[in-house]
């Protein structure tokens, strides 16, 4: 368990309460950059650089000091990255090679001492990337929060670009997009994706509705003269709205098949609408209609009276 995120007070404390269970083994006192307690490989490197600088060899080979104080360094930054295994590794390395700086060869061979070993290969980036909420309305934005390590450049895309190594932003899509971040780095290149997902447009609710009962001949769209009064009170619902959107929507029983039902239920709102604009209810385009066929019954279709109540045109008004 790594405990190097935490607040030093709470380090210490959680330390001290191991420690005291478990005699704190494998572990030494140390205090550096707020934590008390290290494994004891790097405290080791610490006094192993510290004896070769008291031992002069920080002159005497100075290039070769400097990469194993460097490598100690470097352990103590993995390891605050809680990757411990790492930087156990890297602390042994630093101290074996404090231990060996400057070695006295014989004359002979004083000329073919090895140049110190390349530095260990870098980590491989890691990068996160998430986005809150994950769906959100059109004109609404989400905030995109990402995080990433042992990177030198990281972008986000579509549209951001170049970004620190972590952090957030707010991005409001006007539709569907998946958002890319790239980490890349020595060590390699890692990607990380998320997706906000853009709403449609909730269907306007209508602000009235009126229900007309109008007796068409079987299969047939025609007005009749006998529905006069009927559409008289269509005409004067809509005259109520002057300028507000009008949608005409026609609906059938389920006789028949749900095909023809579809046509029919479409040719009855059209002939609805005409009558309207005939007899001045509104301009033509206030007025849409629209055919639902039987797929919107609002009674039983296996009764005479559920099926006259589904036989209907529906006039809906809305706002302007």
């Amino acid at each position: 368990m790594c405990f190097r995120g935490l607040k030093p007070l709470m380090v210490a404390s959680l330390v001290f309460s191991i420690g005291f269970l478990y005699g704190c083994a494998g572990m030494e006192y140390v205090n550096k950059k707020g934590i008390a307690y290290y494994h004891t490989e790097l405290p080791a490197a610490d006094r192993a650089l510290a004896a070769a600088k008291a031992a002069g060899k920080d002159k005497e080979c100075p290039e070769a000091y400097k990469y194993a104080e460097k490598m100690k360094d470097d352990a103590y930054k993995t390891y605050w990255e809680c990757r411990t295994p790492e930087a156990l590794k890297q602390a042994n390395e630093a101290a074996a090679m404090a231990k060996g700086l400057c070695p006295k060869l014989p004359l002979p061979e004083a000329a073919k001492v090895a140049p110190p070993p390349p530095p260990p290969p870098m980590a491989a980036p890691t990068v996160s990337l998430l986005a809150s909420p994950l769906s959100i309305d059109k004109g609404k934005c989400a905030d995109l929060t990402w995080s990433s390590t042992s990177a030198s450049t990281v972008s986000i895309d579509p549209a951001i670009g170049k970004v620190s190594a972590g952090g957030s932003r707010q991005v409001c899509p006007d539709t569907t997009t998946q958002y890319t971040i790239t980490a890349a780095g020595e060590g390699g290149t890692k990607t990380a994706s998320t997706t906000v997902t853009v709403n449609p447009p909730a269907a306007p609710e209508p602000i009235d509705k009126l229900t007309v009962r109008i007796n068409f001949d079987t299969n047939k769209a025609d007005i009749r003269k006998a529905d006069a009064a009927e559409l008289k009170k269509a005409v004067d619902f809509v005259k109520k709205y002057p300028g507000h959107k009008i949608s005409v929507e026609g609906h059938t029983d389920s006789t028949g098949n749900a095909k023809s039902n579809q046509a029919l239920s479409e040719r009855r709102a059209a002939a609805v609408k005409k009558y309207l604009l005939d007899n001045g209810a509104s301009d033509g385009d206030k007025i849409k209609a629209a055919g639902f066929g039987q797929s919107k019954p609002i009674a039983d279709n296996k009764t005479k009276k559920g099926r006259f109540e589904n036989r209907r045109v529906e006039i809906l008004i809305f706002s302007r």
